[in-house]
């Protein structure tokens, strides 16, 4: 949140109370308007009595009185609506999270059968086949990847442009598409370094792409 103009640090000499927001992005918004966390915020800096007054006011009786005539602030009911929506989003979110730890359950126990059965399935009722496949994982060693720069083939800016915390395979790759280097001189270089293998479990329609 961006700190509003600084506010008077000492009381004026009026003693009379305060009717609404003196400064900032809510000036001139009557204090039961004042969203609840811009008072709270306030309220922890150095400000004037008649101010702080008027912001405590707004979270007490001036809230209550605002509500009891039918005025209370248009944010109060998106409070509601955001409270609302949250509560789908981590109730979605955690149906989710059961969902996938169902499929890695069961995927973990299809796996072994599968091994068993020369490695795949066909479902002839669904029309599919459920077969283990493998997915190699790897990134680039980035020591190795400077063999490119170390025999001209590549800038050290080129080379610069890569390094994340993890090389970034798309600037390699756009190496090999502008002609700087080719993939056989990456591979020259031993720069991949393989992970992991992943042994994955795919759904293919039995005369179709994979669906899963």
């Amino acid at each position: 949140m961006s700190a509003p103009p600084a506010p008077p640090t000492s009381a004026p000499n009026s003693n009379t109370a305060l009717q609404r927001m003196p400064f900032g992005k809510y000036k001139g918004l009557s204090f039961a308007q004042v969203p609840q966390d811009y008072a709270a915020w306030l309220l922890k800096r150095d400000i004037d009595d008649r101010l702080r007054a008027a912001l405590n006011g707004s979270n007490g009786k001036g809230r209550a009185a605002a509500s009891a005539n039918g005025s209370e602030p248009r944010y109060a009911a998106q409070g509601g609506d955001i409270s609302r929506v949250v509560a789908e989003f981590l109730e979605a979110r955690t149906a989710a999270f059961e969902a996938r730890r169902r499929v890695e359950e069961v995927r973990g126990r299809l796996i072994p059968l599968l091994e068993r059965n020369k490695g795949y399935w066909i479902d002839r009722a669904n029309g599919q086949r459920i077969a283990i496949e493998e997915q190699t994982r790897w990134e680039y060693d980035p020591l190795a990847l400077h063999g490119l720069v170390d025999g001209g083939l590549l800038t050290e800016e080129q080379f610069a442009a890569c390094l994340r915390t993890v090389v970034d395979k798309s600037v390699v790759a756009s190496w090999i598409e502008q002609g700087a280097a080719t993939a056989e001189q990456v591979d020259r270089v031993a720069a991949r370094a393989v992970t992991r293998v992943l042994r994955m479990v795919r759904v293919r329609t039995v005369n179709g792409a994979a669906t899963g």
